[in-house]
Formats: C-alpha cells, sequence, structure tokens
C-alpha cells in the first residue's frame, strides 16, 4: 500500500499528529493508500506557509506575466500527466477511467484561460448619481483562502477553485 504526505511550504510531511487512514479503492473493496489525517493545525500550518510565499519576494518579484507562465505551465504538466492522474481519481473514488480522462483533459483548459488573465488585471469606474464622488473598483489580489473539494472529482472541483484564485 502506497503511504502518501501533504505538500506544505514546499515540503512533504505527515499530519501534525502522525494519524493516517487507509483510502479504499471502492472497485476493490481493500485500501490502496495511507493518506494523512490532516487537522486543524495542518490547516494552519499550510495557510501560514502560502501566506509567507505570498507575502515573499520570490512571489511579489513576479510580473503578473510571469504568473500567467506559471499557470500555463502548470496546466500542461497537468496534461502530460492526465492519463496518469486519471487512473489515481479512479483508484481512489470508483468513478468511470473514461469520465477521469476526459476531466482530466478539460483542467488544464482552466488553467491556460486564467493564466491568460493574469496580467489583465485592471479596474472600472461605476457610475453613480453623487455628485463629487468618485466609484472606482479595481480587482487584485488580497491573500490566502482554503478550499474543501468533494470527495467525487477532487481534481476538477479544486481546478475550478484554485485557477481563478
Amino acid at each position: 500500500m502506497k503511504r502518501y504526505q501533504m505538500l506544505i511550504g514546499g515540503e512533504w510531511v505527515d499530519a501534525t499528529s502522525g494519524e493516517t487512514f487507509e483510502s479504499e479503492n471502492p472497485f476493490l473493496g481493500g485500501p490502496w493508500a495511507l493518506i494523512p489525517k490532516g487537522g486543524a493545525d495542518d490547516v494552519d500550518r499550510a495557510v501560514k506557509a502560502a501566506g509567507d510565499a505570498f507575502a515573499g519576494a520570490a512571489w511579489r518579484g513576479l510580473s503578473a506575466s510571469a504568473r500567467g507562465a506559471l499557470l500555463r505551465r502548470f496546466a500542461d504538466l497537468v496534461a502530460q500527466n492526465a492519463d496518469r492522474l486519471a487512473e489515481i481519481e479512479t483508484t481512489d473514488n470508483g468513478k468511470l477511467i473514461s469520465e477521469m480522462r476526459a476531466q482530466l483533459r478539460y483542467v488544464p483548459q482552466w488553467f491556460h484561460y486564467f493564466g491568460g488573465l493574469a496580467d489583465k488585471i485592471e479596474g472600472r469606474v461605476i457610475p453613480i448619481d453623487k455628485p463629487g464622488i468618485f466609484n472606482f473598483t479595481l480587482e487584485e489580489p488580497l491573500g490566502v483562502v482554503a478550499a474543501i473539494t468533494p470527495w467525487n472529482s477532487p481534481l476538477m472541483l479544486a481546478t475550478w477553485k484554485l485557477a481563478p484564485a
């Protein structure tokens, strides 16, 4: 049985508690992987690491175009590994391999789309009926979020949250 870890702050780590759980392959009716049982401390650790990365010089120093290029590169990596990722998803949740392959061929498109928008952050003036008042909207990144995804299509549903963020 394969043992997995969590990726937090660029490092593969176990749950702070050291606890794990068995992920069951619904087709075979038995465990196929040992997964860290993350808890509140692990979420806090991940949010802190993400916040540090968001505020850090490495990320802040990237232009919006370079950030978009990173998203597009990630999309390409997902596309290159789509069949393997589909196999993992099928093993974990029991969905049909044909459905998971179709989803994994679609996932990169989301990252390509939002990667293309990364350097197109802009604002707009919204007309209002108050003399002397200037109403301006500027869309810009605010920080870190924690996103919870359901079990039945985790990569696709995580993509819907991660790509635009």
